[in-house]
């Protein structure tokens, strides 16, 4: 017989899927982690539909009664650390033995560990940066830059990844926040240029812009389609592609504005 009430699991189980979705998790396996979460707290009979903006779920007690919540997701980044602790959480719940009588304390306990998971800051921002720099310099050297490009292409990789950080803060759209990064690439990359003449901006400016490429919603577009999610893997891919529109229009603005500087 279930101890804890439905509002209770189901506002637990909303914020399992809430940190999953915003931390870049495909649907499928939001849906699976908020179904294991409330069967684990004795609501099994569980409904949910999850798309990348939002998530709706139902449980139904053992009187019949149905409760039903809706979540908007309205911003999402890539933390694949959360989804893992998240699901390794759920799974260790699930394992338990189902004699244990204290459901409040298991409920209390995982609802202060899933705050803890989802404002835990594991990796220092600096480092985060120097990461950002390493994915830049190295994505040059795999496109035949040399290890001059590699340092300026780490440079830039290093302001990016730094500016990124403020430029989300002003709660810009995701199609416009990747135009102007991707300017911004382009910008330092032109600029850097005045004072390094020996070096091939399209090195650079490519291992730049992988930083932004949208691989993660790509994989789970796929994943998503072929797994029957249609709405949210076409949703998926849509965002992939106004992503890349927006990248590819930054980067040629720039470019474009240079030239007609004459550089």
């Amino acid at each position: 017989m279930p101890k804890v009430s439905p509002q209770q699991v189901l506002d637990l189980s909303l914020e399992v899927g809430r940190i999953i979705l915003q931390s870049g998790g495909n649907t499928n396996r939001v849906e699976l982690m908020m179904k294991k979460t409330c069967n684990c707290f004795g609501y099994p009979n569980t409904e949910s539909y999850v798309t990348p903006t939002g998530i709706f779920i139902s449980i139904k007690d053992e009187a019949g009664n149905i409760f039903t919540s809706i979540k908007r997701i309205d911003n999402r980044r890539i933390d694949l650390g959360k989804i893992t602790r998240i699901s390794r959480m759920v799974n260790c719940l699930q394992q338990k033995p189902d004699s244990d009588p204290d459901y409040q304390k298991q409920l209390s306990d995982f609802a202060a560990e899933l705050k803890k998971i989802d404002t835990e800051n594991p990796w220092p921002s600096w480092l985060k940066d120097i990461c950002g720099g390493g994915t830049s310099g190295f994505f040059c050297l795999l496109f035949g830059g040399s290890w001059a490009e590699f340092a300026v292409a780490f440079f830039i990789g290093v302001l990016v990844t730094f500016g990124l950080k403020y430029l989300e803060k002003l709660a810009f759209n995701n199609f416009l926040l990747n135009a102007i990064a991707a300017a911004l690439i382009v910008l330092l990359a032109k600029t850097l240029d005045i004072f390094v003449p020996s070096i091939r901006l399209d090195n650079i400016i490519i291992g730049g812009i992988m930083l932004l490429v949208p691989g993660l919603s790509i994989t789970n577009a796929i994943r998503d389609t072929m797994s029957g999610d249609l709405v949210a893997g076409t949703a998926r891919a849509v965002e992939a592609l106004f992503i890349t529109v927006g990248i590819v229009a930054g980067s040629a603005t720039m470019l474009k504005i240079w030239s007609l500087w004459g550089y």
